[in-house]
């Protein structure tokens, strides 16, 4: 899943149009969406730095710096001219992508109740991972935030670096976040004064990506990101994020994940399902928060993209200038995971001969979560002493039955598999599949006679997850010759609006006169329902007004044209697509 450990532990959302900076709290003064005079820029390999030059002249852009490791150029431009820059570069050839220099934001905390000090540490059964192992100060957790009080009793003697990658002028923590997620990580343990860290014995990088009033631009993450991955860091925790998508910011954690680092990441406090980033990328382990009741929080992100959960309501942890106090968020859920990593990797070996540990380490983490019948957060929450192997990672299973979609009647005979392990149901269509280890699976269905179905699901240790199937009767293969079918399902953006374009062929081409329904849901629940017929090139074409931001699923729910049957084994019938500001 995700290799390389980076923990990102801000936690405040973005909620723009654009990619945005990084911000610390939602109450702040609202900030542009991205830097007003820089866009980020790379080009496509062989470009030489001459053939560079020269579109940057072409352009009216200034090639300030570029970010190692990735190769993309921070670029000025004038004031204003962002978005046209971003779209001119974009159109050049010799360019791969460029984009808008955005701005994120810690993940904040909010005002609920507290629990007593430390609880999380208990529900996550952090003493008892201690009795296995106190991790090691050779493994260093990254904190890429707003800084760190650099004269903290529990942190002080922790870090091992100061760096300052923001527009602030000290690496010190003068907004008080990125304080409170180092404490949880990492602080000093069994000192006799403040709290203890998860990582116990690990130590703090201390890389500050947002500046004093809690915000960021995306390149001085992605740069940190960059350092952190080649000055050491195993671990790299952000507790922060925005809306908008950002290729170089990708480019960044995938770079970190090729080095060996995991990287952990806030998934917001939205309480929605929309992605938020960097948490939302696949080398991202995303990070939701649950409270002391072990039920998700309210306002925490949720959703297929989301990982693991972690205790993020009412945490005690270190505050700046030398204080200990509560905080609340995704941004504190993430540091759970990143200490926690910091013990993994004392307890791993490299299983797959790759040379190196963050595959483990993460895949450790995810198996080891308890299952807390919570949606929306894959894995579960995580638990310490499981991942370290205090207590064991039992196999699951997978349960349930096969029915006949027509009457309901149970289908003997059937075989289900995950892919390695195959049950067959028995006279009741029931069936039970054994010893399968914690994880996600793509079962499969299938009986002579039948269309085969297939369901996903996700195992956790010593869990038993249910299934039913209901299978339809298998149709005959149509010939060519008077079948047609959707080929494809194209989201096109215009403005503000968004249109659903529609193919319908057969094999002869396209085809005219299809009469086609199309259902289309977005995840802030509105649904449209469509109805149309294909052009002379077999289109039909959908549009939304003034659609919404946020991530869209088309379906075509009917097909019909004198003459033809509809083969749904050929093409497709839905497609997927996400919408950003």
């Amino acid at each position: 899943m995700k290799r390389v450990m980076v923990v990102l532990g801000i936690g405040i959302l973005l909620f723009s149009s654009f990619p945005t900076f990084v911000f610390a709290n939602p109450a702040d003064d609202p900030l542009s969406d991205f830097s007003p005079q820089q866009i980020l820029v790379k080009f496509k390999p062989g470009t030489s730095l001459p053939e560079a030059a020269q579109i940057h002249r072409q352009l009216g852009g200034q090639a300030k710096e570029t970010i190692v490791g990735i190769g993309v150029q921070v670029v000025a431009v004038p004031k204003g001219q962002v978005m046209a820059k971003a779209k001119a570069y974009s159109a050049n050839a010799r360019v791969a992508y460029a984009e808008p220099d955005f701005v994120a934001e810690a993940v904040g905390s909010p005002n609920d109740p507290g629990f007593g000090n430390q609880w999380g540490m208990v529900r996550i059964q952090a003493p008892e991972a201690w009795e296995v192992t106190t991790g090691s100060g050779s493994i260093n957790v990254a904190v890429l935030d707003t800084g760190v009080d650099l004269d903290h009793p529990d942190l002080a003697a922790k870090l091992t670096s100061n760096i300052n990658f923001s527009g602030s002028a000290t690496a010190d923590d003068v907004y008080g976040h990125g304080t409170h997620v180092a404490g949880i990580a990492a602080a000093m343990t069994n000192n006799g004064i403040g709290v203890a860290g998860l990582g116990c014995s690990s130590t703090i990088m201390n890389v500050k990506v947002l500046g004093d009033t809690g915000s960021g631009a995306y390149s001085w993450i992605a740069s940190a990101i960059i350092w952190a991955a080649d000055n050491g860091a195993e671990i790299i925790n952000m507790s922060l994020g925005g809306s908008s998508a950002s290729s170089a910011l990708e480019d960044a954690i995938n770079y970190a994940w090729g080095k060996g680092v995991v990287v952990v990441a806030a998934a917001g406090n939205g309480g929605n399902t929309t992605p938020f980033y960097p948490a939302y990328y696949v080398n991202c382990i995303a990070v939701a928060a649950t409270d002391v009741n072990d039920a998700r929080a309210s306002w925490s992100n949720y959703g297929g993209w989301v990982d693991v959960a972690a205790p993020g309501v009412n945490i005690y942890s270190t505050l700046k200038d030398n204080g200990y106090g509560y905080k609340s968020g995704t941004s504190m859920a993430s540091p759970h995971v990143a200490g926690l990593a910091a013990l993994v990797f004392t307890s791993v070996s490299d299983a797959n001969g790759d040379g190196k540990l963050n595959d483990e380490v993460r895949s450790r983490i995810e198996a080891a979560c308890d299952d807390i019948g919570v949606l929306g957060i894959g894995y579960g929450r995580i638990n310490a002493a499981r991942a370290v192997g205090s207590v064991p990672v039992l196999p699951g299973g997978i349960t349930g039955s096969v029915t006949d979609a027509g009457d309901g009647s149970p289908v003997i005979g059937a075989t289900v598999t995950d892919g390695t392990r195959t049950a067959t149901t028995d006279a009741s269509g029931k069936y039970t599949i054994g010893d399968v280890p914690p994880g996600s699976y793509e079962v499969t269905a299938s009986k002579e006679g039948y269309e085969t179905s297939t369901g996903g699901v996700t195992v956790a240790s010593a869990t038993t997850v249910v299934l039913d199937f209901s299978l339809g009767p298998q149709l005959p293969r149509l010939p060519d010759t008077n079948t047609m079918w959707v080929d494809s399902i194209r989201f096109i953006r215009n403005g503000k609006n968004v249109v659903v374009e529609v193919r319908v062929v057969t094999a002869s081409g396209a085809l005219p006169g299809a009469k086609v329904g199309l259902g289309l849901e977005c995840t802030n629940s509105k649904v449209w329902s469509f109805s149309g017929t294909t052009d002379t090139a077999g289109l039909a074409k959908f549009r939304v007004s003034k659609a919404p931001v946020g991530s869209y699923l088309a379906t075509v729910n009917s097909l019909t044209c004198s003459g033809f049957v509809w083969d749904t084994s050929k093409g497709t019938t839905a497609t997927g697509y996400t919408l950003s500001g």
